[in-house]
């Protein structure tokens, strides 16, 4: 007689979904959340339809942010209300930032985490699903990871962000992620080569885009002093590294040794990102920028003297308190001066918690709207002469992804061009199909206000 067996059933893997807000150190931290819930058990999916819980990283850099974050939670909330989610948890700055209104206004969040919760999200993620809601938010959050943690990559293969530090030590008077990331914090130089050796050889990284609150700063907590250079030149020596860019940079942390680094090391990008915020003496000190405008147009000059191929991206703010006509008239005619390769202009945004969010001579909101718009519009015209400036030339360009509706089309980058936030190049290649992460020669055919378009040439 067959004896009867008892089988167990088969468990099926939890799922989860991030959503990840703001810019590409909040996208750091949320590649780490997943690594720890992989880790775990966790299987990720792409999208809440899929998934039994949703993990929310925001942002709360300005109120534009602030308002995209929590429309976000409510709207996923919603989700959950409907019975397609079993758990929501909501993580990152906002929290830091508002933990006691938030943990007491949104009582149908599962869990929330601080700035810092790598090593907590899996509890919370798992205490929420057993409908034990948990909340872990630090007042002094350690928010550099501690040692070589799992990241799931939230970018394609071919690029990635490495997160060198946190925090900063400027004071300005519009910003407030000092008071929710704390003064710097740096990762040793032997263990960000360790983490971009892992990003080049197990993601594929061709690329790696180098993040911090304030990358010139790096290494004066560590070390004494600014060790960005001698980082740089560190990472310059890992193999299979084709390009590397750096982001985040304040303009009184330019030194010799890093426009050197930028001119000398292979692997650089003739590239920097580098935040002037406004070009206006009386306004740069109302923002605590610790530099002028003579400063500033002394720096530019160095850095194209030394690198004369070099892109330099920058962001301004306009409208910040007691910005008159004159002092935006003098930000236009250094804009127009300088001729930077690349833009961001941002209207001042009032935070709460800042040195200028009661200061005087508030700007009215329309009068921030002008300005902007007359910005913008200086700054395209630039960006399309240079573009113009580029046709007939022949550009390395780093292919992200092919055109979903053309075959022979590929949407690619310069070496001049950031992910996420700078041009692209449409190449054409009709005979030889293009892999993401190639790095391809291509003849300029046509230019756009901010794209160029060519032909591979192969």
């Amino acid at each position: 007689m067959a004896l009867a067996r008892t089988v167990a059933p088969v468990r099926r893997q939890p799922t989860v979904c991030l959503v990840s807000l703001g810019c590409a150190r909040t996208l750091v931290d949320s590649e780490l959340y997943l690594g720890k819930l992989v880790q775990a058990g966790y299987r990720v999916v792409d999208s809440t339809d899929q998934a039994d819980v949703a993990v929310i990283n925001t942002c709360s850099f300005i109120q534009d942010s602030i308002q995209e974050s929590i429309d976000t939670i409510l709207q996923t909330t919603e989700l959950k209300a409907q019975g397609k989610l079993k758990a929501v948890i909501v993580a990152g700055c906002l929290v830091q930032r508002f933990k006691g209104d938030l943990i007491k206004e949104l009582p149908e969040v599962d869990g929330f985490v601080g700035v810092d919760g790598f090593g907590d999200i899996d509890v919370v993620v798992q205490r929420a699903i057993a409908g034990s809601p948990l909340s872990v938010v630090r007042p002094r959050p350690v928010t550099l990871p501690q040692g070589q943690a799992a990241r799931v990559a939230l970018t394609p293969s071919h690029y990635a962000y490495l997160k060198i530090s946190e925090g900063c030590l400027k004071g300005c008077a519009f910003c407030i992620i000092p008071k929710i990331k704390g003064p710097l914090a740096s990762r040793s130089i032997d263990e960000l080569v360790e983490e971009a050796t892992m990003l080049v050889e197990t993601r594929g990284a061709t690329e790696l885009v180098i993040v911090g609150q304030d990358t010139s700063d790096y290494g004066v907590d560590r070390y004494g002093a600014p060790r960005i250079a001698d980082l740089l030149r560190a990472l310059d020596r890992v193999p299979r590294l084709r390009w590397m860019r750096l982001l985040y940079c304040h303009p009184r942390g330019i030194s010799p040794q890093l426009v050197e680094a930028i001119r000398d090391l292979p692997t650089m990008c003739k590239y920097l990102d580098m935040a002037i915020e406004h070009a206006d003496d009386d306004v740069l000190r109302l923002m605590n920028r610790g530099i002028t405008q003579s400063e500033l147009r002394r720096t530019i000059g160095e850095l194209r003297r030394a690198v004369p191929t070099i892109a330099l991206r920058t962001s301004v703010i306009v409208g910040f308190p007691g910005e008159t006509d004159a002092a935006f008239a003098n930000l236009l005619a250094f804009v127009t001066e300088a001729r930077f390769e690349r833009l961001g202009t941002f209207r001042y945004s009032p935070e709460e918690g800042t040195a200028a969010f009661r200061a005087p001579n508030q700007v009215p909101e329309a009068v921030r709207q002008a300005r902007y718009e007359q910005l913008m519009q200086v700054q395209q015209e630039i960006s399309h002469e240079l573009t113009r400036a580029r046709v007939g030339q022949t550009l390395d360009v780093l292919i992200d992804e092919a055109d979903p509706s053309d075959a022979a089309l590929f949407h690619g980058r310069t070496a001049a061009d950031a992910p996420e936030v700078d041009g692209s190049v449409y190449v054409r290649s009709p005979q030889v199909p293009l892999a993401p992460g190639r790095i391809v020669p291509v003849r300029m055919t046509d230019a756009y206000e901010y794209d160029l378009a060519g032909e591979a040439v192969l």
